[in-house]
């Protein structure tokens, strides 16, 4: 087994890479414009799942007014509280991937664009919480990016170098903040934005390919 260090870190995305949360997202999405009495939208709503629900809904519905959509926010936020998020389920692979990581001696770190509350219940939903070392959640303004929370949580935990395991560009962003080595989930929602910017990252097939890209690796823990 690893001991424990610095560079045994891993850092995970949440939607898209641990969790297949799509299901409940959009349920959620559209109670919430049937709330607000807004016809549902002819949205893929899968290509704009990942960035805080904000900036998702400015990029899926650039027309609607700011009122509206602080409304529809609001309604969002309740029912995926109270009902969305426990539609959310693990990629198959998952967990056997994050009990062998841990079983390793690997540091795991969850740092997702979901608001704090939200991310925690869960982490706890899917029975993570005793895997992860910490889980760090959004700003709910939009306003701190990914890459900063990434930095912050690197600095309070005493952490350098490590691997970033994501689907979408602000966990690529991420990870170079933090001199972490990216690794692109194939099976998330945000991998063809990436893969048009960056079609040179290195790419997970599934779950279970990270354990063979940090045995191989041998600049990182």
């Amino acid at each position: 087994m690893l001991q424990s260090g610095i560079g045994n870190a891993v850092f995970f995305d949440l939607d898209g890479t641990l969790a297949d949360s799509a299901r409940g997202i959009v349920a959620s999405l559209e109670s919430a414009l049937a709330a607000c009495g807004i016809p549902s939208p002819d949205v893929d709503w899968l290509q704009f799942i990942g960035p805080p629900l904000p900036r998702m809904l400015e990029a899926a519905l650039p027309g609607m007014e700011q009122s509206q959509r602080d409304n529809v926010i609001a309604a969002y936020r309740q029912h995926y509280a109270s009902t969305g998020l426990y539609e959310t389920a693990l990629f198959p692979g998952v967990e056997e991937l994050l009990r062998r990581l841990a079983h390793d001696g690997r540091r795991m770190y969850i740092v997702t664009n979901k608001p704090q509350a939200p991310a925690e219940a869960i982490v706890a939903h899917l029975k993570l919480d005793s895997l992860v070392r910490r889980v760090v959640g959004g700003d709910p303004t939009g306003r701190s990016t990914k890459p900063d929370r990434a930095a912050a949580l690197v600095e309070a935990e005493g952490l350098a170098g490590g691997t970033f395991v994501g689907d979408g560009l602000d966990d690529l962003y991420a990870a170079e903040r933090i001199a972490a080595r990216f690794l692109l989930a194939s099976w998330g929602y945000g991998t063809a934005c990436v893969l048009s910017e960056r079609p040179d990252v290195p790419l997970l097939n599934q779950p279970a390919d990270l354990l063979s890209a940090i045995a191989l690796d041998p600049h990182r823990g």
